[in-house]
């Protein structure tokens, strides 16, 4: 009998561990420059870098939409 509460006591705490966790490798990752740019120009825009340090957006068939800067 009391090996049976036992495991049941193992196989809860096991189970709820995952609760006690910190933040996924997902929610603590650092937006990199691309991600910035890509939020900025829309999800499924294009974009260019540009010599002087800003970012052409374009839209899928090639047109120009705005310009950013970081």
């Amino acid at each position: 009998m009391l090996n049976w509460l036992a495991a049941t006591l193992v196989a809860l705490v096991m189970s709820a561990a995952y609760l006690l966790d910190g933040p996924s490798e997902h929610e603590a990752r650092i937006d990199t420059a691309e991600e910035r740019i890509q939020k900025m120009c829309g999800e499924n825009a294009a974009w260019k870098l540009l010599e002087d340090g800003s970012v052409q957006c374009y839209t899928h068939r090639g047109f120009k939409t705005r310009k950013v800067t970081l």
